[in-house]
């Protein structure tokens, strides 16, 4: 057997010393896994003591959290919808469940119709009971698409066809390779404003019950049951206060969005089940506008359509979220309170009779 000769290997070498950047930077990201997608998940994303991260895609730790846990939990009821459901906390919901009930949350961010679907579709062929849910679908979601060239947004492969392992590991590889991640994987210290200021990572680390793949602020929560003041600062309330939305709401809901509100509401009711549907208020944003919320209502049932968007206390005051959009879990508790007990809250909701 001939040996190579000296030029072979010369050229050999060649490729690899020009390879070796590359080489090196695939190495840095499957040590690193920043994105917390090529290793297998074990049960927690955060570590202790973490006091920033990159931000990560919360509808895929959705279904890797449920993958890991449910050997274990055997989950039979999910709370779906986008991170404005997040704070829908378990604990308060349980207290509308039958006894028994295993909750579950299924969210996403910026989470869409299609989304849900694809979700309830997976739980269905995994051969899992959905017996309660709780679907949390704020006006935009209604005209909102999958993102699926976003790696924050991009769908789990194995709750959908329209992306494929490849595409996935791709899509977070070419997005870990801007040079600024690269220099934070690498040396946190010298890049955390950055990465903070162009929205890579975040300080937000807020407390997890992982098994149940819940978030909570704590802390948020106790400073606002305490000392409201200390946290809705005039440095806070400058930041997110904004100028009411007054254009006319269009109407959302198209063929299209009308046939993804049937289907999921087809596999609720072929599933036998008991499911609510809120409509969140969103602070000084439009509310759903007459003929969807006439659609939903239509498509679900009167009885299981709670609007809240149309609540005018809810929609103007700062202090009842934690930022522009998310709702505290105080009230997300009052919310649910108001839906399963079938008694509306003292606001304009629009209603057909």
């Amino acid at each position: 057997m001939r040996r190579p000769s000296s030029g072979m290997k010369r050229f050999v070498l060649r490729c690899l010393l020009a390879m070796s950047p590359v080489l090196a930077v695939v190495a840095l990201y499957v040590i690193k896994d920043p994105f917390h997608v090529v290793k297998p998940y074990r049960g927690k994303i955060y570590n202790p003591g973490d006091t920033i991260s990159l931000t990560v895609n919360w509808g895929i730790v959705s279904v890797e959290s449920f993958k890991y846990f449910y050997p274990q939990y055997h989950f039979d009821s999910f709370i779906f919808g986008s991170s404005l459901s997040g704070y829908y906390r378990i604990s308060d919901w349980q207290r509308h469940l039958p006894s028994g009930a295993r909750p579950f949350h299924f969210n996403a961010n910026r989470e869409t119709l299609q989304g849900i679907l694809n979700k309830l579709n997976y739980l269905t062929r995994q051969g899992v009971t959905i017996n309660n849910a709780l679907l949390v679908i704020e006006d935009e979601m209604l005209q909102r698409r999958p993102l699926d060239k976003d790696a924050l947004y991009i769908q789990h492969p194995q709750t959908t066809t329209d992306v494929s392992w490849w595409q996935f590991h791709q899509l977070f590889f070419n997005t870990f390779r801007r040079p600024a991640i690269i220099a934070y994987t690498i040396w946190p210290q010298a890049m955390t404003r950055y990465v903070l200021e162009h929205r890579y990572a975040t300080s937000e680390i807020i407390n997890r019950d992982e098994h149940i793949n819940e978030g909570t602020y704590h802390w948020a929560d106790s400073v606002i049951e305490i000392n409201p003041d200390l946290f809705y600062t005039p440095e806070h309330m400058t930041r997110y206060t904004r100028h009411p939305r007054l254009e006319p709401c269009p109407p959302k809901v198209t063929r299209e969005v009308e046939s993804l509100l049937r289907t999921i509401s087809d596999v609720l009711n072929k599933q036998g089940t008991n499911y609510q549907v809120i409509i969140p208020p969103h602070y000084r944003y439009e509310a759903i506008c007459d003929n969807d919320l006439y659609m939903m209502k239509k498509i679900f049932g009167a009885d299981r359509v709670h609007d809240f968007s149309h609540d005018q206390r809810l929609a103007s005051d700062l202090h009842y979220y934690y930022d522009s959009g998310h709702l505290i879990a105080r009230e997300c508790a009052v919310l649910m309170d108001s839906a399963y007990s079938s008694m509306p809250l003292q606001s304009p909701y629009m209603r057909h009779d």
